[in-house]
């Protein structure tokens, strides 16, 4: 019992130290090295309770952060989470009995596999990938260009079976070697892509200059009544602070408007004569509201973007909502729906926000702006899309904005919500694989730390620090052409989902193997 509860919490604190804001990924190789050993004398039933316990101390030390603003999403998140933990263990117990020590070269396929389920239905929460924890490590992840961050995931997975195969072997003798350097073929691999890519970046197409505000307001605050004007007064001033460096294009936050923008005639108006008087778009994360009936509205977490001289404004709905946080999961059956009600009447810090349904993609003219009739010049237009807060999380998604024309992503996001913990850190190095999958930049604009530009090939520069008020102002540049996961999407993970299964059917006809679990 000891044995096995050591084995579990060694685990957990392998994947804690491997992320964010630890820069000690490489420990990342040997995290489900005291899981192998946990599971190596476990039948079927044992292995589902010891996964599931290690999948919920490892969901403890990674998203404990969940609880600063929701307890109900945290609950969530510690049952949920760690039954994909569970079901790994089960999936390596079965192909264990049945394969010995052949399962292990199927092993990297099941873990990916598992990791892509994790980015959908409604209680998608693609978080906790081996991939992220490399996000350091510049040149040896440039490959996620064709593969996504699940092929970043699947090499941290196979070193990880590597050394397990080095440990395995008795003495010092020739097959242990062998281990020894295949290890390190595999381990300096991605170096062969990775330094000639950064190295040879690809024809330019155009800079931008972009500036972020982050206005660093207490979001256990702002909503409050009389904090409007407070807070819009911040973001008009820290707008003027940077029009001396003449920006292409101004950020705002996620809800730094925490009002219904669209109805409020006055803070409408005074959004216009700002773009009107600065001659600079100014995107600003706020909520909006669509009626659906005279009775029933729909509310949703949005984006609006406003431009010099034009009439209206530029808007985009939140697809991908925050489960059990922004959205009950599967609201619409009997029971969640009844769940739904009891937890908002409790007032736990659950949303009930509406999903987007359109990949909107943004367009204005820098420093050119746009006449009433709101016609674009659409040869100089500069194309962007904008993933709010946890959408940043989803490459495909991510992806699907850039297939449709975006040639910057500008993530808003609103992390003063998990104070100073690890959540704001391991959400920031998320644009780093969004940067390196679709070759865009990627403009992070946060409430308080941390805002940050990353270039197309994952380097993060002028990033801010928390919970102070200022501006980040600096170039963009946009590269000509796409990636191949931009062109072909998850193509990797599929192959690699589709060859577990098959390997998991055909081993299915194998006569299971006696394990001392059965003596």
């Amino acid at each position: 019992m000891k044995r096995n509860l050591s084995y579990s919490l060694l685990t957990a604190l392998f994947w804690a130290l491997s992320f964010s804001p630890f820069k000690t990924g490489f420990l990342a190789f040997f995290a489900f090295i005291p899981l192998f050993l946990l599971l190596q004398d476990k039948n079927i039933k044992e292995a589902f309770r010891w996964g599931y316990l290690t999948g919920l101390f490892i969901a403890v030390v990674t998203l404990y952060w969940i609880g600063w603003v929701t307890m109900t999403g945290m609950i969530g998140a510690l049952i949920c989470w760690p039954l994909y933990i569970a079901f790994y263990a089960v999936v390596h117990t079965f192909l264990l009995r049945r394969l010995s020590t052949v399962a292990f070269s199927i092993l990297p396929f099941i873990w990916v596999a598992i990791e892509y389920s994790q980015a959908f239905t409604d209680l998608a929460f693609p978080w906790n990938y081996l991939g992220y924890t490399q996000s350091y490590y510049t040149a040896f992840i440039q490959y996620a260009e064709y593969t996504g961050v699940y092929g970043i995931s699947f090499w941290v997975f196979l070193i990880n079976v590597l050394i397990w195969m080095i440990l395995r072997q008795q003495g010092w003798h020739g097959r242990r070697w062998r281990w020894i350097g295949i290890t390190v073929v595999i381990l300096l691999l991605p170096l062969v892509h990775g330094i000639p890519t950064l190295r040879h970046q690809r024809p330019v197409k155009r800079d931008l200059t972009v500036a972020l505000l982050q206005g660093n307001i207490d979001p256990f605050e702002k909503w409050g009544a009389g904090k409007t004007e407070r807070n819009f007064q911040i973001y008009e001033r820290l707008t003027w602070q940077v029009m001396p460096s003449h920006p292409d294009l101004v950020v705002w936050p996620e809800t730094a408007v925490p009002l219904y923008l669209r109805s409020e005639r006055e803070y409408l108006r005074r959004m216009h004569q700002l773009t009107d008087s600065t001659r600079t778009p100014i995107l600003t994360g706020t909520i909006d509201y669509q009626f659906v009936d005279a009775d029933n509205y729909n509310y949703y977490n949005a984006a609006f973007l406003f431009e010099p001289l034009a009439d209206g404004f530029q808007t985009y709905w939140k697809m991908q909502l925050v489960p059990f946080s922004e959205r009950v999961p599967f609201r619409d059956f009997f029971i969640f729906k009844a769940l739904k009600d009891f937890l908002v009447d409790l007032a736990l810090g659950v949303g009930d926000y509406s999903q987007g349904k359109t990949p909107t993609i943004f367009a204005f003219n820098p420093r050119t702006p746009r006449h009433h009739g709101n016609q674009q010049d659409e040869g100089n237009a500069i194309h962007f899309a904008v993933p709010i807060c946890f959408e940043s999380a989803f490459a495909h998604i991510n992806r699907e904005f850039v297939a449709r024309g975006a040639e910057l992503l500008v993530v808003i996001t609103n992390d003063a919500w998990f104070g100073k913990t690890s959540g704001p850190h391991q959400h920031a190095r998320f644009a780093v694989f969004r940067a390196i999958e679709n070759r865009v930049p990627i403009a992070r604009c946060a409430n308080t730390g941390i805002s940050c530009f990353v270039d197309a090939y994952g380097r993060v520069y002028d990033q801010t620090r928390w919970y102070e008020q200022t501006v980040s102002i600096s170039k963009v540049r946009i590269y000509q052409g796409t990636s191949f996961y931009v062109r072909h999407g998850n193509v990797f993970a599929i192959c690699i989902s589709i060859l577990a299964a098959i390997a998991c059917v055909v081993t299915m006809a194998l006569k299971p193997q006696v394990s001392k679990a059965d003596r």
